[in-house]
């Protein structure tokens, strides 16, 4: 039976994290309508395996209805979620603050913050009622050294809301982790994720964090 993986967020990072899926592994995505076409058919992790049907979900973040119901298409196809993986990458908007219209700040709250609250939400209504579960929330900064002034407060509030979530969910039977990058090196990131999960260690309200020393010790931890 494959393990069922949804992923959202940055496009690369789904990339990635389908390339180093294993052949037993369903990944699923959730996307923008964007980026849909852009997001490869079938998984690019092994040529020779038997794929399943590809699950390719556009989602709407400003929607609460959009998160219940993408959940929904899985759980009615799949009959559960495993692991939720999602993910933020700053860069998309590079103006300063007062040069931001009210449309794009209103998009960019709906989007990041209201979405993926609406998004956690319903897995972690899911997670405790299937008893098993893990979200991950991967923040990468892709080496910029200032964000805007939205994107950092974005980022920021990420990170803390869902430490928190980690801790406060530390008793039910799913597990919650948050990891961050402050490199450009955003294979070496995921392949660091990929590690970090598979030795099963965890610490409720733990950041796990991948820096860019240049060493040949590159898997930092704070």
């Amino acid at each position: 039976m494959s393990k069922i993986i949804l992923v959202a967020g940055s496009l690369n990072h789904k990339k990635l994290i389908e390339k180093n899926s294993g052949k037993d592994e369903n990944v699923i995505f959730l996307s923008e309508k964007s980026e849909a076409g852009s997001l490869t058919p079938k998984s690019i992790s092994g040529a020779e395996k038997t794929e399943p049907e590809k699950l390719n979900i556009i989602w709407n973040k400003r929607s609460p209805l959009s998160a219940r119901n993408s959940i929904l298409t899985i759980i009615n196809r799949h009959k559960r979620i495993d692991e939720a993986i999602i993910s933020y990458q700053p860069g998309e908007f590079n103006k300063t603050f007062h040069e931001i219209s009210t449309p794009v700040y209103d998009l960019m709250i709906d989007r990041w913050i209201k979405g993926y609250g609406y998004l956690l939400k319903e897995l972690i209504q899911l997670f405790i009622k299937q008893k098993s579960g893990r979200i991950s929330l991967i923040l990468d900064s892709n080496g910029l050294k200032v964000m805007t002034p939205v994107e950092s407060a974005v980022f920021s509030y990420l990170k803390t809301f869902v430490q928190n979530l980690s801790i406060l969910y530390q008793n039910e039977a799913f597990r919650i982790y948050c990891f961050e990058s402050d490199s450009n090196r955003a294979e070496d990131f995921i392949n660091f994720y990929f590690k970090t999960i598979s030795e099963g260690r965890y610490v409720p309200g733990k950041l796990y964090k991948f820096t860019d020393r240049k060493s040949l010790f590159d898997f930092g931890r704070t």
